[in-house]
């Protein structure tokens, strides 16, 4: 069965960034979306803060070219209404984590991936890191 995984920010960045020693089993979770193993998600927001990191990191182009190639295999879902009002009442520590969680929940997603698990310790989803995620595969 395909999983539905919301792909937290710093998965992604990892990739883009080679930040060691985290990208190869965050290259792997993209591989598995982009080979139509999971379905990949990640909210609005998340696709807005990972092109800040890169822009500043390499220029507006290459921020561009790279959230352009993600996007032929990540789906991108909405942070809505409903979705901030939820995060504003939820027990999150932090406003933008509760606001990817209630997006991730509403769009019906089976795992968050992130490597701040603890960040998502409130979140009713299961939450892995990369390697824990893999493991389910081997």
């Amino acid at each position: 069965m395909i999983r539905r995984l919301f792909i937290d920010t710093d998965i992604v960045l990892d990739v883009a960034l080679a930040r060691e020693p985290f990208v190869s089993a965050s290259s792997m979770i993209l591989a598995m979306a982009e080979n139509n193993l999971v379905t990949g998600t990640m909210s609005s927001n998340a696709i807005a803060n990972v092109y800040y990191v890169l822009r500043k990191a390499g220029g507006d182009a290459k921020a561009r070219v790279f959230i352009g190639k993600l996007l032929h295999y990540l789906t991108v879902i909405t942070i809505d209404h409903q979705n901030v009002l939820d995060a504003l009442i939820s027990d999150f520590s932090d406003f933008e984590d509760a606001l990817q969680n209630c997006s991730a929940v509403e769009n019906q997603c089976d795992y968050i991936i992130t490597r701040n698990t603890n960040d998502y310790k409130k979140s009713a989803l299961r939450v892995a890191t990369p390697e824990e995620f893999l493991q389910l595969f081997r």
